[in-house]
């Protein structure tokens, strides 16, 4: 059994330095010796924006990493996720080897507790996600004054799925996003979102369209109205993770737009996602008997310091659901720490 009492100067929580580049020596961790290289790089230019936060916003990740006796055992990263940096997210932990003294429920709590209240991140609001399963860092994050909002599901198309006939072009087309429809796209995102969360994730159009790629866009019906589309999603899995989503009004032409779309993608990404939200239904099964498979489920939650300050609760429109799961996880007030923050040198 790890002993989480062990003496502070066992481990060290610091942000990404040069020097631990040296530490990445075993076998196992020079693959991370790439990772660490390109991440340094975005912290200089992160620290070079902090110059002039003022003026511009940053916009590149900061990573935190523990050490245990000079090696580097896990880090965690936070990347603002909007144009103003109002909201950033924040990673699971990645952890590199097995900690000698410290249990991976204590780093995780120590490491969140860094990028929450000693970094420099200036920030109102965070969000972060984690398997539903994982109640044990579920029960850190809630510790740590986060509210689960939703469930994402994650959907992966299926390697047998052969491209189906050509699209109908009569009843809809697919636009790839441009200004024009990302305004539009936003307005739907907006209006079937809580106020609770609009608040939090903060999303501008313009979000939506910086952050757009080669299978990002909108469906739209003969009358040029937008039925539903794939933009960036809230907390990607990766470079290529889509969220789907559609207007609050049950257009059935979804039932033939959205397979037809969706198999029509070509994907030459094995790490390409689309993700939806649980308690949408409808979009569940059109992509179910499109032959898609879920491949993970996931808790989204968020902590916004504002809120927390003027004694609001989020609320989640999956409320039911999401008390069923982590109902047993209650927040709790955070326990003292036994890690020496180690200071930049």
């Amino acid at each position: 059994m790890k002993n989480d009492e062990a003496l502070p100067s066992d481990l060290i929580i610091e942000p990404l330095k040069l020097n631990h580049l040296s530490m990445l020596t075993s076998d196992n961790n020079t693959k991370y010796l790439g990772i660490f290289q390109i991440l340094l790089c975005k912290k200089w230019f992160s620290s070079l924006e902090s110059s002039f936060t003022n003026f511009i916003p940053t916009r590149n990740s900061t990573c935190l990493v523990a050490i245990e006796r000079g090696n580097v055992i896990a880090y965690i990263l936070a990347t603002p996720i909007n144009r103003r940096g109002t909201c950033w997210s924040i990673s699971e932990p990645y952890f590199i080897g097995e900690s000698i003294s410290f249990s991976r429920y204590n780093l995780l709590q120590n490491l969140l507790r860094k990028v929450l209240y000693e970094s420099k991140i200036n920030t109102q609001s965070f969000l972060i996600s984690i398997n539903t399963n994982d109640n044990q860092s579920l029960s850190v994050i809630r510790q740590s004054g986060f509210q689960p909002i939703r469930i994402i599901k994650y959907w992966q198309k299926n390697e047998d799925i052969k491209y189906s006939k050509k699209e109908d072009k009569d009843n809809f087309i697919w636009e790839k996003l441009n200004e024009e429809n990302s305004q539009q796209i936003w307005r739907i995102e907006q209006a079937r979102e809580s106020i609770n969360f609009r608040s939090i994730f903060d999303r501008q159009w313009l979000d939506i369209y910086e952050k757009r790629n080669t299978l990002t866009g909108v469906i739209k019906s003969k009358e040029n109205n937008i039925i539903a589309g794939l933009i960036p999603s809230v907390c990607p899995q990766s470079n290529y993770s889509l969220e789907l989503i559609r207007g609050l009004a049950l257009d059935e032409r979804i039932n033939t737009s959205i397979p037809q779309r969706i198999n029509n993608m070509k994907i030459y990404r094995k790490n390409c996602y689309i993700e939806t939200t649980s308690e949408d239904n409808k979009l569940n099964d059109i992509l179910i008997k499109s032959n898609w498979k879920i491949t993970d489920e996931k808790v989204l939650l968020g902590r916004s310091v504002w809120k927390r300050k003027n004694g609001y609760k989020l609320k989640s429109i999956e409320a039911d659901l999401l008390n069923n799961l982590v109902g047993n996880l209650q927040q709790q007030p955070e326990l003292p720490s036994t890690i020496q923050i180690g200071k930049n040198k």
